[in-house]
């Protein structure tokens, strides 16, 4: 026979169940290829570092079913000593009026993290994270890969 404890501690445990399971979202995983263009601006410091200004658009294919295109601009802050380099950038990418996410990066020579912070629509109170990978590097521009992993609540 169940006590009144035991039956509590059960119903709190299928209680935190569901509501985990109805609260925990979606994640779904997106990956894709795109083109950039860029541009730059520098600053160079008596210390004998870089400041630089960075600003970019592209157009990139996303894994949705049918594959969608992806509009993407992006703004970043960063610094130059020596052989290494870091860097804060914001970048949006939109998929059509209504669904676009945003994306946090911290970049440095020797790698970087990327977060989801946000977007509309259907990535509306989206978080997750962004791994980009750069596949080619002109002038004032290049080719990148990504995988996308998206939460959705």
């Amino acid at each position: 026979m169940m006590t009144t404890r035991t039956m509590a501690t059960l119903a709190v445990a299928i209680a935190t169940l569901v509501c985990g399971t109805a609260w925990a979202g979606e994640t779904v995983t997106y990956t894709g290829s795109g083109t950039y263009v860029s541009s730059q601006l520098t600053m160079g410091l008596g210390n004998g570092g870089t400041v630089f200004g960075a600003r970019n658009e592209s157009v990139a294919t996303i894994s949705t079913s049918p594959p969608t295109l992806l509009f993407g601009k992006c703004m970043g802050l960063g610094l130059i000593t020596g052989d290494d380099y870091t860097a804060d950038v914001y970048c949006t990418f939109r998929a059509n009026e209504q669904d676009s996410f945003d994306v946090k990066a911290k970049t440095e020579s020797k790698g970087g993290t990327a977060e989801i912070i946000g977007g509309s629509g259907k990535w509306a109170g989206a978080t997750g994270t962004a791994r980009m990978k750069r596949t080619s590097q002109a002038e004032n521009g290049g080719t990148y890969t990504f995988e996308l992993e998206i939460t959705t609540p």
